[in-house]
């Protein structure tokens, strides 16, 4: 066999075993392990005793870690977090520990379904667990506190072009997780009001998070779903990251709640990672909020949901069947005008 074609296969088992790993991170996570090392119960005994587990099966587990480089060890049965490590903490800014438990319960679980998803085009999710995710989620206030405390820590995209607020008075926010665009958005332009329309336990979230930023004097928060009620008194809607999540029949209820909400003169953005119009070349920008990007997050979706990415031209479509004419396409940003 030739150097580079051991080197393609070296690589090809990586990708295969990536799931152990992701498993071994999320049950690390769920044992709140980091958080026990950084409080200084660094033995392996000493932690299989704190939390009440196996300690040879936690020590192999540990050591796993040490070699994926989420752990150091440092000695024979002592561990010390690594600098990714540290992100599996509760404590930290930007920790990814929800990510971690999500990807290692449901999602993992859903992949699981992959080939029958495959096979049909239903997500796994619904199969797997009998109710859509945004429906199992209501019912599951423990896995939706989870679910939003991954979306929080997740990276945000970059603001929309500040040139699109600049004659509004007050943006209505559809979906807005925690409230992070309204936040940005409220501080640097004192003139501007929000409304922040959620479910119940982002809305809690996105309260602290617009206290916290000293704009929730200037905040509605409407806590339900925007299928159901869209607020009539803003001027500029906005719709970030939320329409991917649904498929063409739902995003056409959603468009048109809105339509039917807005008062004349108003507009509306929908801001969403496009799908390039045509195929990329394998790996160019993958990861990079705007780019072309791995798709595999569209496998995601295609397994945990009914959504999809979509390029500019397909939510053209849906917002012109919506009543919609699409006034610009600027860096992931499609601004439409009521026609």
């Amino acid at each position: 066999m030739a150097r580079d074609d051991e080197y393609f296969r070296k690589r090809l088992l990586n990708v295969l075993c990536a799931t152990w790993t992701a498993q071994a991170c999320s049950v690390f996570a769920l044992l709140g392990l980091a958080d026990r090392i950084a409080a200084g119960t660094t033995g392996g005994a000493e932690l299989a005793a704190a939390a009440g587990l196996d300690p040879v099966a936690l020590r192999r587990l540990l050591a796993a870690l040490a070699d994926a480089g989420v752990l150091r060890q440092t000695g024979p049965d002592d561990f010390v977090l690594s600098g990714m490590g540290e992100y599996l903490r509760t404590d930290v800014p930007g920790s990814v520990r929800d990510t971690a438990v999500l990807y290692g319960q449901e999602v993992f679980a859903s992949f699981a379904g992959l080939l029958d998803t495959v096979r049909t085009g239903r997500p796994a999710f619904t199969d797997r667990f009998g109710e859509p995710f945004y429906q199992y989620l209501g019912g599951h206030p423990e896995l939706a506190a989870t679910f939003n405390g991954a979306m929080s820590t997740a990276p945000e995209p970059p603001p929309p072009p500040a040139r699109l607020f600049d004659d509004a008075r007050t943006v209505v926010d559809l979906g807005g997780g925690d409230g992070g665009l309204l936040a940005g958005l409220l501080r640097a332009r004192p003139e501007l009001r929000g409304v922040l329309v959620e479910l119940p336990e982002a809305a809690a979230r996105g309260r602290a998070r617009l206290a916290a930023a000293g704009v929730l004097d200037r905040v509605d928060i409407v806590v339900g779903s925007f299928f159901d009620r869209v607020p009539t008194h803003g001027d500029r809607y906005v719709l970030r990251r939320v329409l991917h999540n649904w498929n063409d029949g739902n995003v056409a209820r959603v468009l048109a709640r809105v339509r039917a909400a807005m008062p004349t003169g108003a507009r509306l953005l929908v801001l969403e990672e496009l799908l390039p119009a045509q195929p990329q070349q394998a790996g160019a920008g993958a990861g990079t909020w705007g780019a072309p990007r791995n798709r595999i997050v569209d496998l995601l979706m295609l397994v945990l949901m009914e959504g999809r990415d979509r390029t500019a031209a397909e939510y053209g479509r849906l917002l012109a069947d919506a009543g919609f004419a699409v006034a610009g396409v600027t860096d992931g940003a499609i601004e439409a005008v009521p026609v």
